[in-house]
């Protein structure tokens, strides 16, 4: 058995640039005075779009205004999702098409080939993108190899999206996670009865416990009690885990970034 085996993928028809231009080039005939024609624009048109989408329209007022009118915005987002419907028969919602396919155009080409031959996932693909010259350090070619290489790596092993953000966050010297300890494992406990005195239907404790409970499951399993079917089932549910923690971890480091404005 190999645990790091990955799942068979099936090829996403919209996961390639050509696919996506086309539902852009479809949103631009019908919406031609809205839409621009820079790429550039486009992008952060469909970011606005995006957060106006997750803003009730009593928030407009708060920060910096909006370059598009909310009118034009809400008749963008009403366009693309009945595209999306059509094209893709709901399985694309906009968020994911803003947040996630329309990154495609972005990837490098190297990467997109990858993808398009599906040989990764949208998701792996997206990883393998961040390993570019500024942050590696390194020359546009140089970037190039390292990808591949850790592109072949993960085919021969056949490992799974998981394994695959870890590599590249070491890679990247983003592995910064604080050892697991008792100790730490109580100031966790400490935080879930914090809130629950706080707030007894505030839902966020069940965070901390279900984490809690994988930290005893690890001290508990034995490698017999592991089989074929089960690592399958694991890996698939903790391929959507690390997505969420992913997502947490990105919130976080935007939080953090964000300058502190001083008067």
């Amino acid at each position: 058995m190999r645990a790091t085996r990955r799942r068979q993928r099936s090829l996403d028809p919209l996961a390639n640039p050509e696919s996506v231009r086309a539902v852009l080039d479809k949103l631009r005939e019908r919406l031609p005075n809205i839409i621009p024609k820079t790429e550039k624009q486009l992008f952060l048109l469909l970011y606005a779009v995006r957060h106006i989408e997750r803003r009730p329209s009593t928030d407009t007022k708060r920060g910096r205004p909006s370059r598009w009118r909310r009118e034009d915005l809400i008749n963008v987002a009403s366009h693309l999702r009945s595209l999306l419907q059509r094209e893709t028969q709901g399985r694309v919602s906009l968020n994911s098409f803003i947040g996630q396919y329309l990154q495609v155009l972005r990837f490098p080409s190297d990467v997109t080939k990858a993808l398009k031959a599906g040989q990764i996932n949208l998701q792996e693909a997206a990883q393998l993108a961040r390993l570019i010259p500024k942050r590696l350090g390194c020359s546009p070619a140089a970037a190039q190899t390292r990808r591949a290489e850790i592109l072949q790596s993960h085919l021969v092993v056949q490992g799974s999206q998981t394994r695959l953000r870890m590599r590249i966050k070491e890679l990247l010297g983003e592995n910064l996670t604080p050892e697991i300890s008792c100790e730490n494992m109580a100031i966790i406990v400490e935080r879930v009865d914090e809130l629950l005195e706080i707030d007894p239907s505030d839902t966020r404790h069940m965070f901390w416990e279900e984490m809690k409970r994988l930290f005893f499951s690890m001290r508990e399993i034995e490698a017999e009690d592991l089989d074929d079917e089960t690592m399958n089932d694991f890996l698939s549910a903790m391929d959507q885990v690390s997505n969420v923690l992913h997502r947490i971890e990105r919130r976080r480091q935007q939080r953090h970034q964000t300058p502190v404005k001083t008067s």
